[in-house]
């Protein structure tokens, strides 16, 4: 056989050579192919044309290999078992993987979700070592340069070659200190009379609230803070006349450990879609892929207990 037409062999008459080789009867092998006497003997024409040889003499009992098919024999065992390697899926053995996992994300969803996906992890991998940033304004650039394995949080503007799960929908309520004074006439004007907390990473295009103000024709929008997290606006509201828009999640730790006022909107607010996203590079490994069904078992959990 010229090598040179190697692509031009189709794997099925390899396998149908093995069969004849173990097998030493055109019957008995195309039993062993699952195909008919007649279709295996049509295969063995094609297969001395493709060797140039006879590979097999009829004898009483079947078929004889020639010295050739018999050198083919070693060779072609260890060819299709490598093959067989090759489309075999990689087991998963999580105590011996090593590996760091990037992730960038907000510290409120530390805390809420991903703090128990980390331990469930641990317990079953662990020497994988996670690196937690808090999200910043270029982590959509870091993630398509491979420096970070994954983005947990909105995806507003993730690349349209990210792929993304949904992991969680947050509703987004009003945080402010127990003694405010707009507590005594709650409704939309009022609260755009206060300042308010805005997070730095997002832009006004983006920020529901000044959308709204704006589209409401309401007074200018003012902003007595920027923080770079949501956290943080937690130790900043008590005692202060600022308002927050919070996710409900991080607003009921606000009520708990700082005894905030959690009020629903008086005008409407979109829901906060959390998602996980990643590079379309990782979605088929099978470390990054079970590091993701994990968190997302971590979300799902979560919500099954409120």
């Amino acid at each position: 056989m010229n090598r040179n037409n190697i692509s031009k062999v189709d794997l099925n008459l390899l396998k149908s050579l093995y069969a004849l080789l173990e097998e030493k009867h055109v019957g008995r092998a195309a039993a062993r192919m699952n195909v008919s006497q007649s279709a295996m003997s049509h295969t063995l024409t094609r297969l001395r044309t493709t060797f140039n040889d006879p590979l097999f003499i009829r004898n009483a009992k079947g078929l004889e290999p020639t010295s050739y098919a018999l050198e083919l024999s070693g060779k072609l065992r260890f060819i299709l078992d490598e093959i067989d390697t090759l489309l075999t899926p990689k087991s998963l053995n999580l105590a011996t993987v090593r590996c760091q996992f990037r992730i960038q994300t907000h510290d409120f969803l530390i805390a809420t979700y991903l703090a128990d996906a980390f331990r469930a992890i641990k317990d079953e991998a662990p020497n994988i070592i996670f690196d937690i940033q808090i999200l910043t304004a270029d982590s959509d650039q870091r993630l398509d340069k491979g420096e970070l394995e994954m983005i947990i949080g909105a995806g507003l503007q993730a690349n349209p070659r990210f792929m993304q799960k949904r992991l969680a929908d947050e509703e987004l309520v009003c945080l402010l200190d127990k003694h405010h004074p707009v507590l005594a006439n709650w409704n939309s004007n009022a609260i755009f009379l206060y300042p308010h907390i805005q997070s730095s990473l997002l832009d006004d295009k983006d920020d529901p609230v000044t959308r709204y103000g704006k589209e409401a024709g309401l007074p200018e929008r003012q902003i007595g803070l920027y923080t770079e997290t949501l956290n943080s606006q937690l130790a900043l509201l008590p005692n202060s006349n600022l308002i927050a828009f919070l996710p409900m999640s991080i607003a009921r730790q606000g009520q708990q450990f700082y005894g905030l006022e959690r009020k629903s909107c008086p005008f409407p607010l979109p829901v906060v879609t959390i998602r996980g996203i990643w590079h379309e590079r990782h979605q088929n490994e099978p470390v990054h892929q079970w590091i993701r069904d994990k968190i997302d078992n971590a979300f799902k959990q979560l919500k099954g207990n409120k």
